[in-house]
């Protein structure tokens, strides 16, 4: 019966393109329903032990319409060949629907660019700018903040005006070259900028020297991070690189997305979700003390954000 069910929201999904409307609103409803139908759909096939190769065979065809969006192409596509790449967040930030107006794609990333899983993204960069702010211009100067996973540093970018005179040491980090080249340009007016590619073990590394640091912050780099990964940086932050009562500021994708088989099946993009409690044991087992984490989630209640002090 579940396997039936997919089917029939599948063809539901199709025929949207049969239907004779002036685009706008009428058909922006439609296939935003059209949309959670299918979710809900896949989610029931999932429960009733229906295997991922067997639902995707399935939902292809509406997956091919999905394709059509420029923004859900990117995604499924990935084109350079690692997920949450720095175009990503750019499409993300700017909010500038690509596809043709008025067709089913149209509307699709329509939904997705304004979607509450979208703005929790753009809320973590909100609150990495203001804590950077916070540090950069509080109490003495010669500060040393590192980013690592800047992409197109956008938070920074917010509060250049702010900074651009301080006499502070802003290292960025990124796995792509050219993430760091429009970092560069975008922040060419700022002193002390300081760019260092690879990935964020390797930057772990290279960033000893120059530490410590009296921020670190994170982006979305623990949603793609194996708990191996997550706990080999914790403890190289609070031994090598975070200098005493430094802060360590990172997000979390939160357990119970409701956007997950959305994301997964019908676009491609995987994220490693936590509890509250996991990423308290992370922490724990990395040597931090409770007292000296805050954790609450963003406005949208999908994603941790998470502030540490080096006490």
């Amino acid at each position: 019966m579940s396997m039936d069910l997919l089917n029939r929201s599948v063809a539901n999904f199709t025929a949207l393109e049969e239907l004779i409307t002036d685009g706008g609103h009428e058909l922006y409803h439609k296939v935003v329903s059209s949309m959670h139908e299918l979710c809900y759909a896949i989610l029931n096939a999932e429960k009733n032990g229906a295997s991922q190769n067997e639902i995707e065979a399935v939902i292809k065809p509406a997956r091919d319409i999905h394709s059509r969006s420029v923004f859900i192409n990117r995604l499924q596509e990935w084109p350079r060949k690692y997920t949450g790449d720095f175009e990503t967040v750019e499409y993300l930030c700017d909010l500038h629907n690509k596809s043709h107006y008025g067709t089913v794609e149209y509307y699709i990333e329509e939904y997705a660019l304004n979607s509450s899983i979208a703005q929790q993204h753009r809320n973590k960069l909100h609150y990495q700018s203001g804590i950077m702010l916070d540090t950069l211009l509080k109490g003495r100067i010669d500060k040393k903040v590192l980013s690592l996973g800047c992409g197109g540093c956008r938070d920074i970018l917010s509060i250049e005006k702010y900074i651009r005179d301080i006499h502070s040491d802003i290292f960025i980090n990124d796995i792509d070259n050219e993430a760091l080249e429009l970092s560069k340009t975008r922040l060419s007016r700022l002193k002390g900028l300081h760019p260092v590619t690879g990935n964020i073990i390797q930057a772990l590394r290279k960033m000893e020297a120059p530490g410590p640091f009296d921020l670190i912050v994170t982006g979305g780099l623990f949603d793609h991070m194996s708990d191996k990964h997550l706990s080999f940086f914790l403890k190289q932050a609070l031994n090598k690189l975070l200098k005493t009562d430094g802060t360590l500021f990172f997000a979390n994708a939160a357990e119970g997305n409701p956007f997950r088989v959305w994301m997964e099946y019908l676009a491609n993009w995987k994220l490693n979700y936590r509890s509250e409690e996991c990423i308290t044991e992370l922490l724990r087992a990395a040597g931090y003390g409770d007292k000296a984490v805050t954790m609450k989630r963003d406005e949208t209640g999908l994603t941790f954000l998470v502030t540490v002090i080096n006490t």
